[in-house]
């Protein structure tokens, strides 16, 4: 049987890795030019190279780990670790047909955006799974970050992201996917009990059946719960980050603060605040100030 992704690392000795058993990362000290990346705060370059035939021999990694850290576990279907103080490694079992993460990145960063995301270091997709090593952004996400916010930070974290929705609703297409041109795996646009079916012609007829604009198509996050998204660590320029971009693509207009209405995923967490539904309640509001209509009537009579 294939291993669970939270697996997909081993120990070769202090300073090198095995990932997903074909991926060789080495850590050495100092500035390396031929390195995939430099860690500054350490002062390590980190080099990436197919590995050897057969393999190294390894061990497997131990949750001290001081380099690679689990911090993101989801079942056998994806993983992520910290990786020293600049980088993370997400590994997850790839779905047919959606578009890559490291795509979206692309594309956003392409377009200069107004806030913060994350560079693509290094990517490779084998044997069903998908490797993606990412730059950090800023500090920590505001999940973490919200006990220690005051209610001007709150509100002004509330207004960037409806902001940033606004500008990104501005990128347009002719067709609802990924910025591909492949599939999107929105699962709220699955109709309950249904099969998982995110080719867009199928996500389509729940749109229009909820009576959404479908002329046209804008350009979303569609995950925007707490966890993605991430602030300094003492609030000063009010600078944001929006990490794992997997659920982004274009969408109806009238998807954008629906989603918002909607989805429990996009609550705080019960461990830093007893009111959850705040953030998505006060996104979603300030959406409606910026003219984006809500479906969630439509959805509930359609999705159940």
């Amino acid at each position: 049987m294939e291993e669970p992704v939270r697996e997909s690392i081993k120990q070769v000795d202090a300073n090198t890795w095995l990932i997903g058993g074909l991926l060789t990362l080495h850590r050495s000290s100092g500035y390396s030019d031929p390195s995939t990346w430099y860690d500054h705060s350490d002062n390590f370059s980190y080099t990436i190279t197919n590995a050897s035939v057969p393999p190294p021999s390894t061990v497997p990694l131990s949750a001290d780990d001081p380099t690679f850290k689990l911090v993101y576990d989801a079942g056998d279907s994806s993983a992520v670790w910290s990786l020293g103080n600049s980088a993370f490694c997400k590994v997850k079992v790839c779905v047919d047909g959606t578009t890559p993460e490291a795509a979206t990145l692309a594309y956003v960063h392409e377009r200069r955006p107004s806030f913060e995301l994350p560079t693509v270091l290094h990517q490779a997709e084998f044997n069903g799974r998908s490797y993606l090593f990412l730059s950090r952004v800023l500090s920590r996400t505001l999940a973490k970050a919200w006990p220690n916010l005051d209610e001007k930070w709150k509100h002004h974290y509330v207004s960037a992201v409806a902001s940033i929705c606004k500008s990104l609703e501005a990128w347009k297409s002719d067709t609802l996917g990924g910025v591909d041109g492949k599939n999107v795996p929105e699962q709220y646009l699955i109709k309950d009990g249904a099969v998982e079916n995110y080719d867009p012609q199928n996500l389509l007829k729940g749109c229009k059946l909820m009576g959404m604009d479908c002329s046209e198509f804008a350009f979303y996050h569609a995950d925007l719960g707490p966890g993605n998204i991430v602030v300094e660590d003492i609030p000063k320029n009010g600078t944001i980050g929006i990490i794992d971009w997997e659920v982004a693509g274009f969408f109806p207009k009238g998807w954008i603060r629906t989603k918002f209405r909607i989805s429990s995923g996009l609550n705080l967490p019960d461990s830093v605040t007893d009111n959850q539904h705040w953030w998505r309640w006060e996104v979603q509001k300030s959406l409606e100030e910026l003219g984006f209509q809500d479906y969630s009537s439509e959805w509930m009579s359609w999705w159940y």
